[in-house]
């Protein structure tokens, strides 16, 4: 089939050709449906996603739940090393120091205040 458009200035015209062939072709057959065949497993597609979702969560919390442990055992770590440094230091102060039952101190007495800082006001 021949087509014939004009042109802009109307002098010439344009032939188109086109194939009768394929322009009845394209309404006689079915349509193509390929791109949507995704869709005839869309459950199974589903089904697949949310599991590697789900697998994604558990190994989320599996990192953060690991994260917390070392966390833990470094803080344990730093306790026992501070713990150790204290009782080494203990250990290092001489007997005397550190022996209170021969104290002749009064643990029951009240806070001792130098004269110096007690103010005194004027009657008035």
């Amino acid at each position: 089939m021949l087509l014939k458009v004009p042109s802009v200035d109307w002098t010439d015209q344009i032939i188109y050709v086109v194939d009768d062939d394929e322009s009845l072709s394209d309404f006689d057959d079915e349509p193509d449906f390929s791109e949507y065949m995704w869709m005839e497993n869309e459950e199974e597609f589903d089904k697949n996603e949310l599991q590697r979702l789900e697998e994604e969560e558990i190994m989320q919390e599996c990192f953060e739940a690991m994260i917390e442990d070392e966390l833990e055992e470094q803080i344990n770590e730093w306790e026992k090393a501070k713990t150790e440094e204290q009782n080494t230091a203990l250990s290092a102060l001489p007997k005397s120091q550190c022996n209170v039952e021969k104290s002749v101190l009064n643990p029951m007495a009240d806070e001792f205040i130098p004269r110096s800082h007690i103010m005194e006001f004027p009657a008035s």
